[in-house]
């Protein structure tokens, strides 16, 4: 175990170890090189280098071509006031729910006043329905 004056055991490397280690490095560098060079003569001859050059080129034209197109149909829709024009018919819609059930409550208030007998069928009316309704969805297993 080591202790604070001791240091880690380190390998001292003899001169004949140093020397084949260089050797080796040495004898990896040549066949890498020559490996590089034997690849680099293979892309070049067979023509992979232009065709992959010519590929991104076509690449980057359909790119430019595909943004010019979207930039162009954004700038349609902006002139014809597409968006506009969408929003404003949303929101007028809106308004038109809005208004139909004011409308609607108020019948309905009206109803119950006038009519507090037929508010209290239609209520217990419901109320059986719902009851139906479960009892029978509860025997097929759905509820």
């Amino acid at each position: 175990m080591n202790t604070q004056n001791q240091s880690p055991s380190v390998h001292r490397w003899t001169v004949d170890e140093t020397v084949d280690a260089i050797q080796h490095v040495s004898k990896n560098i040549i066949e890498y090189s020559s490996l590089m060079r034997s690849t680099v003569k293979s892309l070049r001859e067979s023509g992979a280098i232009p065709e992959m050059a010519v590929a991104i080129r076509e690449a980057s034209f359909a790119l430019r071509d595909t943004v010019n197109e979207i930039n162009l149909t954004a700038k349609e829709i902006q002139k014809n006031k597409v968006v506009t024009e969408t929003a404003s018919a949303i929101e007028d819609t809106v308004q038109s729910v809005r208004n139909s059930v004011s409308v609607v409550k108020e019948m309905a208030a009206d109803a119950s006043t006038h009519l507090p007998q037929s508010k209290k069928a239609v209520t217990d009316g419901v109320v059986f329905l719902k009851a139906k309704h479960l009892k029978v969805y509860s025997k097929v297993g759905v509820a």
